[in-house]
């Protein structure tokens, strides 16, 4: 048998080598360090921002209960929008990217409102956010940037209506228009204008109303009785058929991503794959007895999240639309609850959180196995949330 003979100086080295790597490994923190909650309540009118790892709580006082909330293009800002009350107000995490770490300040609300009547449509894309004002027919349009300094300006678009838009890759916009031709306030057409309002490109398709909106910096898609109308970069449009079995039943709910080249949309039926280079549109999940309650994309669009009225979620790869996974994460939702009385849950790279309105807690999961983690104190009745600040570990710097 053959001896190993290792010189003195190598086996030195190889000791050294060992003792230099004893010292354990920093513990694998289950969520991102600077990423923050910010959550809605039923009844009154606040935001509770929640930092997950400390439990750490913080109230700020809104406009009115129950907004909808929306993260900003860079993550930094929620978007807090009371169409009741026509306002919009911002919160600035203070977590701010920049290169590979990040720049931290003290949270507060934002200098920056909006009060145009009707805000209700958000998108957020490529460092450029827009709010469909449904009262005034305008876009409220905005950089992150701009946010602290009080400088968004509000563009008019369009005769009131309710209205959406989507942002492309060059910050143009594909927003609706109404031409009357359909009773009510739905609108009928798509257009392309640059951010500074001029048309550049107009509509050339006519349908019977449109709502839902999704791009991926490409395409848009909005959801009409006529099928999905999209929407290029270049202005081109065309249709894409609904399945025979949909009847008179259309998609009214869009769901995009920039690293996707198709969508999601959802029917009463159920969650269905839009493909525009096929166009054709397939189910996903079919809608047994209503018992679709929420679903979304994560911010990556790596995954499907879609949450049931018995407290399971399941999460499907974005690309093959195929299940990966599925679990408990909440009690069941009863028959004849109101939209005030059920869970929603929001992701983010590592972990689902979904709201307990009984013990006035967030509860904590980890994504990659459902399992549970902890529950996060909020107080009162917590409504809906989302994920804003950091989402990938980055450390904290000052250049």
């Amino acid at each position: 048998m053959k001896r190993l003979l290792i010189p003195a100086l190598g086996l030195a080295l190889i000791i050294a080598g060992c003792r230099k790597n004893d010292k354990p490994a920093d513990p694998v923190q289950p969520e991102a360090g600077y990423l923050r909650l910010v959550v809605s309540d039923v009844d009154k009118a606040q935001i509770t921002v929640v930092e997950p790892l400390s439990k750490k709580t913080t109230v700020y006082p809104v406009k009115a209960a129950q907004p909808t909330l929306y993260a900003t293009s860079t993550g930094q800002f929620a978007a807090v929008l009371s169409r009741a009350a026509n306002t919009v107000e911002f919160f600035n995490s203070g977590i701010e990217k920049h290169g590979g770490h990040l720049h931290v300040h003290n949270p507060e609300m934002a200098a920056q409102k909006f009060t145009e009547a009707g805000p209700t449509h958000f998108y957020a894309y490529n460092g450029l956010n827009a709010i469909f004002n449904d009262g005034t027919g305008s876009l409220s349009l905005f950089k992150d940037s701009e946010l602290e300094g009080a400088a968004g300006k509000v563009l008019p678009v369009a005769t009131p209506h309710h209205g959406a838009m989507v942002i492309f890759d060059d910050q143009t916009i594909a927003v609706t228009q109404k031409d009357g031709s359909v009773s009510g306030t739905l609108p009928e057409r798509v257009k392309i204008i640059d951010r500074f309002g001029t048309v550049l490109h107009q509509s050339t398709i006519a349908t019977k109303g449109i709502h839902g909106d999704a791009g991926n910096g490409k395409t848009a898609a909005f959801g009409s009785p006529d099928g999905i109308l999209l929407v290029a970069q270049n202005g081109e449009q065309s249709l894409v058929p609904y399945p025979a079995d949909f009847g008179t039943a259309w998609i009214g709910t869009v769901l995009g991503n920039k690293a996707l080249p198709h969508f999601f949309g959802y029917v009463s039926l159920g969650l269905y794959k839009i493909d525009p280079a096929t166009k054709k549109i397939t189910l996903v999940l079919k809608n047994e007895n209503n018992n679709i309650h929420q679903y979304m994309l994560d911010e990556e669009g790596k995954n499907l999240y879609v949450l049931l009225t018995d407290g399971t979620l399941k999460i499907f790869d974005a690309g093959s639309a195929q299940l990966k996974k599925e679990g408990k994460i909440t009690t069941a939702i009863p028959a004849g609850a109101t939209a005030a009385q059920k869970p929603y849950f929001a992701v983010s790279r590592k972990c689902v959180y979904v709201t307990d309105q009984g013990a006035g807690h967030v509860k904590m999961f980890e994504a990659a196995t459902l399992r549970e983690l902890s529950a996060i104190p909020v107080g009162n009745k917590p409504f809906k949330l989302i994920v804003v600040g950091d989402q990938e570990g980055l450390q904290a710097g000052d250049d």
